[in-house]
């Protein structure tokens, strides 16, 4: 295999469920972020972990379409293999509406002879009206009720979270993706770090094309009738 689909194997293998709770903190012997592109409108950047030889990585992007419909894009597990590359399987496993918070089990087709890989996720929502922001942060959690796949490499650590600002009078939202995580298995390090260059400039505009194709009526009028959320959009730049 050359590097070329190697790296596309790197980055299929990070891209793990897009809402998926747990909050990316950074520390204060954390890394400066360094920029890797800026292309067709989405900034990608990545930086150093203390304590490990992995980078976290973050992309940000404008997709055309309010809030509502790219939450409900990001909620929807039921379509994300749509959107996420190499998305073998990904299905809701609980979900706590009124909490807010959601799990789901992904996992993701790598070609031969790299093992798939997979993980079951928490999610959750946070509406942060003060700020004009919705957060969602994930992360990869241990999960008794979905035992490991034979040949298939459990992630072993994944967190991060995707921020939503309404924009343009609420019309566009900026998305800032960030992910930090261990793919596991035999994978060196130098080629999961190689994903750390495409990963989130894909993922967004995967995102893009979805939140584009994609109608949610229901949901997002349930969103902009919200008392939260209406402040949210009142305020949109």
């Amino acid at each position: 295999m050359n590097a070329a689909r190697f790296g596309r194997v790197a980055t299929c293998l990070l891209l793990a469920a897009a809402i998926v709770g747990g909050a990316t903190n950074a520390r204060a012997d954390d890394g400066d972020w360094e920029q890797v592109s800026n292309k067709d409108g989405i900034l990608v950047q990545r930086r150093t972990v203390s304590g490990f030889k992995l980078k976290e990585f973050r992309g940000r992007g404008i997709v055309q379409a309010p809030i509502g419909r790219v939450l409900a894009v990001l909620l929807d597990a039921s379509r994300r293999a749509e959107w996420m590359p190499s998305c073998a399987d990904e299905h809701l496993v609980e979900q706590d509406l009124a909490a807010r918070t959601q799990i789901s089990y992904h996992r993701t087709k790598a070609p031969w002879p790299v093992s798939d890989r997979d993980s079951v996720n928490r999610a959750s929502m946070i509406v942060e009206a003060d700020k004009h922001r919705v957060v969602l942060p994930f992360e990869a959690i241990p999960f008794s009720k979905i035992p490991p796949v034979k040949g298939v490499v459990r992630m072993p650590f994944m967190r991060g979270h995707w921020i939503l600002i309404p924009v343009d009078g609420g019309r566009a939202t900026d998305t800032d993706y960030q992910v930090f995580a261990d793919p596991g298995g035999s994978l060196p390090d130098w080629l999961a770090n190689l994903a750390s260059k495409t990963l989130p400039r894909e993922t967004i505009a995967g995102l893009r094309k979805q939140a584009s194709k994609v109608e949610y009526t229901a949901f997002e009028a349930q969103i902009a009738a919200a008392p939260e959320t209406k402040a949210l959009l009142e305020t949109a730049r």
